[in-house]
């Protein structure tokens, strides 16, 4: 499958979700986790750290997410990019901008994840697509 084809699971997970955020991760052309249903309620559930942690503890796949890609639906945030490079994903391809959240959805820490992760000295590829239909996930859970 192609990025784009991965990243419309992202967005249409995303669509019906509780919020609007949706990620998946691949790892060997094969999605090895989803963020499908996760729980609202718990502060630090989002679909990025959510997709992740059920990968290293219903997978068994601990400290094993080297060479992974994660598509995300929305930028991550600070917290769930901080998992990412602690588990060693290499590929992040995300939607919508954590601007476009914070301006749509919900208050976010708006700071670039390249940055970030420029000063991490971690080897991370960095892909930006789809943001129009992703936003539109955003702004239609942001009306209701």
């Amino acid at each position: 499958m192609t990025d784009k084809e991965y990243m419309q699971i992202a967005i249409e997970i995303s669509k019906r979700s509780k919020t609007p955020y949706g990620a998946i991760i691949i790892k060997d052309d094969k999605i090895i986790r989803r963020s499908d249903n996760f729980d609202t309620n718990e502060l630090y559930k989002h679909a990025e750290y959510k997709a992740i942690q059920d990968a290293i503890q219903k997978k068994s796949l601990y400290n094993q997410l080297y060479g992974a890609t994660i598509y995300c639906s929305c930028e991550p945030c600070l917290m769930c990019l901080g998992a990412i490079l602690y588990e060693g994903i290499t590929k992040i391809v995300y939607g919508a901008t954590i601007q476009d959240s914070n301006d749509l959805y919900s208050e976010e820490t708006c700071v670039s994840i390249t940055d970030v992760i420029k000063l991490s000295n971690k080897n991370v590829e960095v892909l930006n697509i789809m943001r129009n239909e992703a936003v539109e996930a955003l702004k239609k859970a942001g009306k209701e």
